[in-house]
């Protein structure tokens, strides 16, 4: 929930943590005087999701970096079994990978 920032005309300032569905005070809970809701500027915003954060990047990078060595594992298998037209075809088939990634 967030804190909203208020000014008591009598008690000064004061923040009062309140739900976003809830109206804005119009007294003061103190005194019973008229208070004004102010711009408060400790604003929390939670940004949640892949792509927000460094370490979401990263990760991204990683998980890609980790496809492509696994496909090229496969390739390198097949050089090392002997079978050339297979490498060729695994290595076709990982640059198509590779270009969607």
């Amino acid at each position: 929930m967030p804190t909203y920032d208020y000014k008591c005309e009598n008690c000064g300032a004061f923040e009062k943590v309140q739900k976003i569905t809830e109206d804005a005070l119009t007294e003061c809970p103190e005194c019973g005087a008229p208070v004004h809701r102010l711009i408060s500027k400790n604003v929390g915003i939670v940004l949640k999701g892949s792509g927000f954060y460094k370490t979401d990047s990263r990760e991204a990078l990683k998980d890609r970096a980790r496809s492509v060595n696994k496909e090229r594992q496969k390739d390198n298998q097949a050089l090392l079994d002997g079978d050339v037209s297979g490498y060729v075809a695994q290595a076709e088939s990982t640059d198509k990978k590779l270009a969607d990634i």
